[in-house]
């Protein structure tokens, strides 16, 4: 995707409009903000910006090619950020604290560390050198690849090459640069990243190449595309304590001499291949981490017993059901969609409850559990603005709670039957109370959040408990340094908002995390990796003393005191975390680690000097380097790049050349493109059937199109309108006639996956030969050129996929579409509608899914516009929409595109039964530039019934299969190999048809 288009598309589901953006400009900035609310930390997120861009351009050697045009938004409740520099330089920053799940973000002041990070993505991608300046000149700006014009994607490498290179280099270099700008705190130093290490090498796991890395890594681990972040900077660190520091840098750099792909440069840079440093550097891993684990092994290691085989993936803190002697908690892993499950302690076994919508990457949702009253509270929506939901244990019924609540590391009061959790919102973190009656009685019951502690900026708490009695609530505090401690309120001070707290244990940079009370009161356990192991601990309340319960070898987190003699923990393990048991028994010794950072650092003093101190006012007065106004997207609209295309027109080759225009924020965007068609070039490869060079008449040698949007307003114009797919194949879109087309979209409901967008359009026709859907029906025989349209369509959809998955697995998809066309006169109104329901198999990644879909016109009279036509797969040789067009609505696989063979009908009723199979992941099918992540088949069959007074075909049914293999080419340009074929059967005629496909999807 763009990368302005998902932004643009959450700035159209807010409730934000142009006129409340403003903008802070410098020489090198352009910063975009909408909420007033966020002001009072834009001079502070200013310095951090300047500071980091001039630490930068020293240590890159970089000179921005333009201004850096940053975001500052809240559109969900953690802070991350994300970065490009193709077309434009571009950060988009989301202010909310970090989530400190199992210490896989580094802690400290946020936008200090969102900025080191982010800028050296746009350092990374933005340097050049004079090849690549060269070829920004000529094509006048970065282009940015799109599949409408394959040949673009040349182009964009040849203006921005470091931009193609694999997310683990992009996630390493900025997360380890990251790290010595803050002193040392980051995954250059991170215990979660040593533990995963460490544990594969203990389990004699497998650890990724850097092609098995992008191409299974990151899809099918329970760790996602955190894998990039992991391998990356563990990767860098290798090289950086190998080779030193300056080396990582240098390959970084664009200077005069580097190559252009990070694979060409790495070899210039270390005289190696890149794939020969990455296999030295797992053999240093496994044999640093060895010396860790003998290291360990010197205290005696805690004994687990598995509770269960079973590999949980990532879980949330669980809850004991003393009654049922079960376990409730989240848990997602590979294969299976995330959701809250019951653990039965006796056998094991686990029992889904419900899916959780939007689950987090580690943490999956945020759960209490109310004992008494037999329910459970839980989060959805967790990577955006969560919401509240209810899980009721008897009658298994599930409700939202509250829309949007904002809220997490939720707790339950049993004394007053309250919620307690922290509220992430403009940047702060809050204390918030979630009582079970409103005051007024007229509520629904956890209706209402009432605040009783908003912390400082820069400070942030997590994983709250409340005692037993409801006295004390206990929960982990960070500062804007990174230390970390354990601190108790007062509870009965907090509910009339005054804040009395008692630090109990100052834990450093590291965690104290999930944290609970015993049910008497006495004890608290918890985890926390201050010995660079995750271990267990427990305090004692009344006397504040913390004793360690543990000595992991991996990790072991979420510790639950199931009786005087029984722990219950989480094992990390290499596929995920798994639940066992412990004894309840303080340890007398716990080991440590020896962490790479600091062995490198040791090495390489110079480290140090990479260290970045905080700028104040003092240091940078922002007031006389900015200036504040109001964004207009008109002001800042300008051309991003212009590059030559080619097109195809009724199998002909016609070239021309693409204009792109945009605003840095892409709230207006213009694409005009132009090309001729000279009248006897013709193209053999186009079409088995036709392959003489007949001229084209003059009217048809030039094609022009035009395509703009303005917020949620777009509007297209076109004039016999040329495609460069339709070179490649039976399908065809270029028409000959002129076009004009205004549409509006709005998205009723956004709350991903679950959607909801209305579409209205209007446009006009004049001279078209076909049909603009239907290529096989023409307008001769009909005496008018004009046609003017009004149409309207409401598309829904709901579905959900597990870790690993290639397509959606479950769920919904709806559609309705009205039109209604005016010609001569007359009005031709039409309808159609389609429903997809899909349901997942107990084999991981298969699911079977039932596709169906009606039409009818209401015209008995015939044109283009009355009339439905099905045909063929759809696929052409070289194309650009989804590869499984047999999907789609009017496709008909088994029948090609010819008169007497394709289906032309006036009301239609059809059904699709398909059949997905799991995909075959490859580990290693290719090379770094060029590889294929899995291939898949599927299986299908159609049913279609046709009504036309005009036509007795009427019955048809079709089978078929379809192979499909996604290629990778440089990194990022995903494209999709499909081999099908199908037989279809018309009924009436008792005639058989075949068609076999084979088709290259080019850019995703």
């Amino acid at each position: 995707m763009h990368p302005f288009k998902f932004i643009f598309f959450l700035l159209m589901c807010s409730p934000v409009t142009h006129a409340q953006f403003k903008l802070i400009e410098s020489k090198d900035m352009r910063m975009v903000y909408y909420d007033r609310e966020h002001e009072y930390i834009l001079p502070h997120t200013e310095r951090c910006f300047y500071n980091a861009l001039n630490f930068h351009k020293k240590l890159f050697d970089y000179k921005p090619s333009e201004k850096i045009n940053i975001l500052m938004q809240d559109f969900g409740d953690y802070g991350n950020g994300g970065a490009t520099a193709v077309p434009h330089n571009f950060i988009n920053l989301a202010l909310s604290p970090f989530n400190y799940t199992f210490e896989t973000s580094p802690t400290g002041e946020r936008m200090f560390s969102l900025m080191n990070h982010e800028l050296v993505h746009v350092v990374a991608m933005d340097n050049s050198n004079n090849k690549d300046r060269f070829f920004q000149k000529l094509f006048l700006g970065k282009v940015y690849s799109t599949k409408e014009h394959p040949i673009s994607a040349l182009y964009s490498y040849l203006t921005s090459p470091r931009f193609y290179s694999p997310r683990w280099y992009h996630e390493g270099i900025a997360a380890y640069v990251e790290t010595w700008m803050s002193g040392g705190i980051g995954l250059a130093m991170g215990s979660y990243d040593e533990m995963v290490f460490r544990t594969r090498v203990l389990e004699q796991a497998h650890i990724y190449s850097a092609q098995g890395l992008e191409s299974e890594g990151t899809t099918t681990d329970f760790q996602g595309r955190s894998n990039s972040y992991l391998y990356g900077t563990r990767f860098m660190g290798y090289l950086a304590y190998t080779y030193g520091p300056q080396k990582i840098i240098d390959w970084v750099k664009s200077s005069e001499g580097s190559k252009r792909a990070f694979s060409g440069q790495f070899k210039n840079v270390f005289n190696k291949p890149l794939t020969t440093s990455w296999s030295d550097w797992i053999n240093f891993e496994k044999n640093w981490q060895q010396k860790n684990i003998i290291k360990l092994r010197e205290s005696p290691i805690s004994i687990l017993r598995p509770v269960t085989e079973k590999i949980i993936g990532s879980v949330s803190f669980p809850h004991y059901d003393r009654k049922r002697n079960r376990i409730y908690f989240a848990i997602n892993y590979p294969g299976k969609i995330a959701h809250l499950a019951a653990m039965n302690l006796k056998d094991g076994t686990i029992t889904r409850l419900t899916d959780i919508k939007g689950a987090a990457l580690f943490y999956v949702s945020s759960v209490a559990y109310d004992a008494a009253g037999d329910k459970l509270f839980f989060t959805t929506d967790n990577n955006a603005m969560r919401d509240l939901n209810s899980y009721d244990l008897r009658t298994h019924e599930t409700k939202q709670v509250q829309k949007n609540f904002r809220t997490g590391d939720l707790t339950y009061n049993k004394t007053d039957n309250s919620i307690w959790g922290v509220r992430h919102e403009s940047g702060y973190s809050t204390i918030v109370r979630v009582p079970s009656v409103n005051a007024s009685g007229h509520l629904a019951p956890y209706s209402t959040v009432v605040e009783k502690y908003k912390l400082p900026y820069g400070h942030d708490i997590f994983d709250l408990d409340i005692s037993p009695d409801g006295k004390i609530l206990s929960a982990a505090v960070s500062d804007y340094k990174g230390n970390q401690s354990l601190l108790f309120f007062d509870l009965e001070n907090l509910e009339f908002n005054v804040v009395k707290a008692d630090t109990i244990f100052n834990f450093e940079i590291s965690s104290p995390q999930s944290f609970r009370f015993t049910d008497d009161g006495k004890y608290l356990y918890g985890c926390s990796y201050y010995s660079g192991v995750s271990n267990i601990y427990r305090v004692t309340v009344a006397t504040k003393e913390i004793l360690p319960m543990s000595n992991a070898i991996t990790g072991l987190f979420r510790p639950l005191l199931l009786d005087t003699n029984k722990l219950l923990a989480f094992n990390f393990i290499s596929k995920g975390f798994q639940p066992v048991y412990l004894e309840n028994k303080v340890v007398d010794q716990v080991g440590s680690i020896e962490f790479l950072g600091n062995v490198t650092i040791e090495k390489h003093p110079i480290l140090k000097t990479w260290e970045l101190p905080m700028a104040s006012s003092r240091d940078l007065d922002m007031d006389s380097l900015t200036t504040r106004s109001d964004y207009k997207p008109g002001k800042a609209f300008e051309l991003n790049a212009a590059y030559p295309i080619v097109l195809g027109y009724k199998n002909y080759v016609g070239l021309g050349y693409s204009f792109d225009f945009e605003d840095p924020l892409g709230f207006r965007s213009l694409k005009v493109t132009a090309s001729f068609t000279p009248r006897t070039w013709t193209n053999q490869l186009a079409s088995h059937h036709d392959t003489t060079n007949i001229s084209l008449d003059q009217n048809e040698i030039f094609h022009f199109s035009l395509a703009g949007k303005v917020g949620k307003y777009s509007f297209n114009a076109g004039y016999n309108e040329a495609n460069f797919y339709d070179l490649f194949g039976p399908t065809k879109t270029s028409r000959k006639g002129s076009s004009l087309r205004l549409e509006y979209s709005d998205p009723i409901i956004y709350n991903p996956p679950k959607t909801l967008d209305l579409t209205i359009g209007t446009g006009g026709y004049y001279g078209l030969e076909k049909s603009p859907e239907f290529q096989q029906i023409s307008t001769q025989g009909f005496n008018n050129n004009i046609f003017f349209n009004l149409d309207g369509a409401l598309n829904y959809s709901f579905t959900k996929s597990s870790i690993g998955s290639v397509d959606p697995e479950k769920g919904i998809k709806a559609s309705l579409k009205a039109t209604s066309v005016i010609s001569s006169g007359s009005i031709y109104p039409r309808v159609q509608a389609a429903l997809d329901l899909g349901f997942q198999l107990p084999i991981h990644h298969s699911s079977v899914w039932i596709r169906s879909a009606t039409g009818h016109s209401f015209s008995k009279s015939f044109n283009p516009f009355t009339r439905f036509g099905f045909a063929a797969f759809g696929n052409n040789f070289i194309d650009y929409q989804i590869s499984r067009r047999y999907r789609t609505i009017y496709s008909f696989p088994g029948l090609s595109y010819d008169a007497d063979v394709s289906i032309i009908s006036r009301s239609f009723l059809k059904s699709v039964v398909e059949w997905t199979l799991p995909p075959i992941r490859f580990r290693e099918l290719g090379g770094l530039n060029l590889y294929s992540n899995w291939i898949q088949p599927s299986l299908f069959s159609s049913g279609l019934i046709t009504a036309d007074p005009t036509s007795i075909k009427n019955k048809f049914i079709n089978m078929g299969t379809q192979l499909d293999m996604k290629i990778v080419i440089f990194s990022l340009l995903e494209s999709t190999l499909s081999l099908g074929y199908a037989k279809a059967f018309d009924l009436n005629r008792q005639k058989t048809y075949n068609e076999w496909m084979l088709s290259l999807k080019l850019l995703k």
